[in-house]
């Protein structure tokens, strides 16, 4: 069996560590980690980021590991940076929401301003232009039928650290003295309260580490040891299947309203990316990994 290794994340060094040797604001930063920066001076930290999950409690589930908080981390940039397009077009905002530097409502406000109005086709033979004059649109995103085994990071399994209890789980696979899935059965005793084993087909359509290494994987190979925010991973790719367009037959019925939500999605991107380079936004992966790195 192939198998595909990747290494533990390497965890960034603590800037508290070394409070020591670098100056007062250095340290604090260490306290106080930055997750992103724009260009006019403004920060977001992690107390940014605490304080915002603490009102938005729907983002909760989602900042459990690395790519879930860096989701937020942009949501919260371009919140702040269509705040900042707002007031430098001279928008108004509520006296009472002057103060919050992510007021998501205010954010949106200016963001439906500037985005495109999406309409559907007014009939079939408009969305199928709309088809073919946009395959991306239709494209089905790489989709693998995939194993999983995750166990959270501080936790031993028989005996052994989890890291160290995976890694003997895949040379104990790839030896053939095992299955993937009497591996996941094993973990299933440590960690119950999700899925392990068999996840079904899932499809590749986001971008972080883990998704990008399952992409460029083939089917049979094993994936990990992967460490993301409190948890350690294992993959095995059992079957997959490559992007590609999918049938105008097959998607006909659906078509106008795929057509208006490709729209918001383009020009929600698009919104973005005009404010993230207008505003000079750089958000710090490794930052980001660091605050899981030290729990």
């Amino acid at each position: 069996m192939t198998k595909t290794l990747i290494r533990y994340l390497i965890p960034r060094i603590a800037l508290l560590a070394a409070a020591t040797v670098f100056n007062g604001a250095l340290a604090q930063e260490a306290k106080d980690p930055v997750l992103a920066r724009l260009s006019n001076g403004e920060t977001i930290t992690e107390a940014d980021l605490t304080q915002y999950l603490g009102r938005r409690i729907d983002l909760k589930p989602v900042a459990r590991n690395v790519s879930g908080v860096l989701t937020v981390v942009q949501e919260m940039a371009l919140a702040r940076t269509l705040a900042l397009e707002g007031a430098s077009q001279g928008v108004p905002r509520r006296k009472e929401r002057g103060e919050d530097r992510f007021d998501d409502v205010y954010a949106h406000a200016i963001f439906k301003s500037m985005s495109p109005v999406c309409e559907a086709p007014k009939d079939e033979a408009a969305a199928r232009a709309f088809y073919d004059s946009n395959p991306k649109a239709f494209t089905a995103p790489t989709t693998v039928r995939l194993s999983r085994i995750m166990v959270p990071a501080g936790t031993t399994v028989e005996g052994e650290p989890a890291g160290i209890w995976l890694m003997n789980q895949v040379q104990a696979i790839g030896a053939g003295a095992q299955k993937f899935d009497d591996a996941a059965t094993k973990a299933e005793q440590v960690y119950k309260l999700e899925v392990q084993g068999d996840l079904g087909w899932v499809a590749l359509n986001a971008e972080n580490q883990i998704l990008r290494a399952l992409a460029s994987a083939n089917q049979g190979d094993i994936v990990g040891p992967v460490k993301d925010g409190e948890f350690v991973y294992l993959f095995q790719i059992v079957a997959k299947r490559p992007s590609q367009i999918v049938p105008w037959k097959d998607v006909s019925a659906v078509a106008a309203q795929h057509a208006v939500r490709y729209c918001q999605e383009q020009g929600r991107a698009d919104v973005q990316q005009r404010m993230f380079q207008k505003y000079g936004v750089q958000v710090d992966e490794e930052a980001v990994r660091g605050i899981f790195d030290t729990k």
